[in-house]
């Protein structure tokens, strides 16, 4: 790869890595994750945990626009959220009632290990339970960062030692295809578990 070329790409990748986390944050149904791990296997830590950063600040903005929605049209946003391929209205009642319990925050910081995508906590976050109504966007919209920048970074740290230990090793198309072939069943089958 040339010089300008392998620049360019530098140069766009915090602003690939902003468009992701807020489409993953909103509507679109493949998470930053695939970006970062790439970055990260193929240029070490350090430039995953920047991907990382700018996919969580993206989760910000799209956690923000999901959560002004479901406030002016809970809902349209309603549908639109459970329309998305592995959300359903199953998933949406558990994680309200998660929010019930614990609050909208912790709810969201466990969503990783529920599996619910932080659209879900947007969207029902401006009408949790609370004294004085739902969490204020405010409180809200920040709290990306710690709800979603943990497990980027994980991610980026494992695919960074992956990238250490078979860059050199195994050729390069070889290593393409197995991320491909590993990302592609991963999502196999979190949609067969997940259907929505």
């Amino acid at each position: 790869m040339d010089e300008d070329r392998r620049r360019a790409l530098v140069a766009h990748r915090p602003l690939a890595g902003l468009l992701w986390g807020f489409a993953e944050a909103t509507l679109f149904f493949v998470v930053p994750d695939l970006l970062i791990s790439w970055v990260a296997m193929n240029r070490g830590f350090r430039a995953g945990a920047w991907a990382s950063l700018w996919a969580a600040l993206g989760a910000v903005v799209g956690g923000a626009v999901i959560f002004l929605w479901s406030t002016h049209d809970p809902v349209g946003a309603h549908r639109a959220v459970a329309a998305v391929p592995a959300v359903s209205d199953r998933m949406i009642a558990e994680a309200q009632a998660d929010i019930d319990a614990n609050g909208w925050f912790i709810a969201a910081m466990k969503g990783p290990l529920t599996s619910t995508p932080y659209k879900v906590y947007a969207l029902l976050a401006p009408h949790a339970r609370l004294e004085g109504g739902g969490a204020p966007l405010a409180a809200f919209a920040p709290a990306a960062l710690p709800v979603r920048l943990p497990r980027f970074l994980l991610v980026a740290a494992a695919f960074a030692l992956v990238g250490r230990v078979f860059r050199k090793r195994i050729d390069r198309r070889i290593l393409l295809a197995a991320f491909t072939s590993g990302w592609l069943l991963f999502y196999l089958w979190f949609w067969l578990v997940h259907p929505g």
